[in-house]
């Protein structure tokens, strides 16, 4: 070796990539496990939201919103008018916020009605005419 020369050590970068390598996963793992700890989810939750709404006592009243369908069919036949065929579903829409619809025929006339639905708040809201005026006819048995 001459004074010029500087000897070379040689380099190894795989202690480098095995420590890097392990802290990206440590960090990925963390994170999916705060993930699931931390955030609620919504998706599927299909039935909850038609159970809030089926269950939601509009006005402060004490008949439930299933309840006041079926008064309103029995009304409606008392009355000699015709009010049934409900049917029920609800849709996610983004993240907590779900809709839920219900369909019935009122004579020859099919009606829908529609609620917002906060499965994180359980904040359940009319949407619409139908829905707003729905309880206050079922009570009637129809009409107006």
């Amino acid at each position: 070796m001459g004074a010029t020369e500087v000897p070379r050590k040689d380099k190894k970068g795989w202690p480098a990539v095995v420590g890097w390598g392990s802290l990206f996963v440590f960090a990925v793992v963390f994170a999916w496990i705060v993930k699931g700890q931390l955030g609620e989810n919504y998706a599927k939750r299909e039935p909850e939201a038609l159970q809030l709404v089926k269950n939601f006592k509009p006005d402060g009243g004490d008949m439930t919103m299933s309840d006041l369908t079926k008064n309103f069919s029995i009304l409606a036949k008392e009355k000699g008018s015709y009010v049934g065929e409900f049917t029920w579903d609800a849709k996610q829409k983004d993240g907590a916020h779900y809709e839920v619809t219900l369909l019935w025929k009122e004579g020859e006339a099919h009606r829908v009605a529609v609620w917002f639905v906060d499965l994180s708040s359980k904040e359940i809201r009319p949407q619409g005419d139908e829905a707003a005026s729905l309880p206050r006819r079922a009570k009637a048995g129809g009409g107006a």
